[in-house]
């Protein structure tokens, strides 16, 4: 099973000129975390590039020349290169590998931490019943149990044709989790909880020192728990 790495992106915020994936967290880059995770677990990796492609070139790829634009043209290219149930992960999150671990382990879904108070950043799960019917910013109304989304998504070659056709329906200015959004409402998803596990999506300079600080020293080796 392939696991897919959204790396297209710029990463504007961080300040940074190099993709998100190649900020280091305790001497080693995201991508390398990542990249030994992914071994562990006995995924292939598959990255999708844009910005600074030359970066990943030791690496399976697959190139979004349109990367400026909205990320759901980096799933686009992502499950065009995929004919297999996959992971498809952002590369700017630092996570306890156990998480990947139990998503990996599911038919198709997510991981969701119930921890989290929505802001203006934060992509939130909505479950209604036993299935993610939605994923979006801020706050979600009218839902048995909320939480953030971990930054990943199991998808199963099944449901691969309905996704692509989702992803055909949205915006292509637009985040890949509205695409995402579309297709929950229609064929759900399941989940895991997060639990007491660390992570953090890096976005913002604060972000690495709590990865370094709060993050790091947390973290287990990969595996279901």
């Amino acid at each position: 099973m392939k696991a897919v790495l959204l790396a297209a992106g710029v990463g504007r915020r961080l300040g940074s000129d190099l993709p998100k994936a190649m900020i280091e967290v305790g001497g080693k880059t995201l991508l390398d975390r990542h990249l030994e995770t992914i071994e562990l677990l006995g995924l292939e990796p598959l990255v999708v590039t844009g910005f600074c492609a030359e970066q990943f070139a030791h690496l399976p790829t697959v190139h979004n020349p349109e990367f400026r634009r909205g990320s759901v043209l980096s799933l686009k290219r992502a499950l065009d290169a995929v004919d297999e149930s996959c992971i498809v992960m952002d590369a700017d999150v630092l996570y306890d590998a156990s998480i990947l671990g139990d998503v990996a382990a599911l038919h198709r879904g997510f991981a969701l931490d119930p921890r989290t108070e929505p802001g203006d950043e934060e992509m939130m799960l909505g479950v209604k019943g036993d299935k993610v019917r939605a994923i979006r910013r801020g706050r979600l109304e009218g839902f048995d149990l909320v939480g953030e989304g971990v930054g990943f998504f199991k998808v199963d070659r099944e449901s691969l044709p309905a996704l692509r056709a989702a992803i055909d329906a949205s915006d292509p200015e637009g985040d890949y989790e509205a695409a995402l959004d579309r297709f929950l409402g229609e064929h759900g998803a399941d989940y895991v909880l997060v639990r007491d596990r660390p992570w953090v999506e890096i976005d913002f300079a604060a972000d690495v020192e709590r990865a370094e600080q709060e993050v790091l020293p947390l973290l287990s080796e990969p595996g279901p728990r």
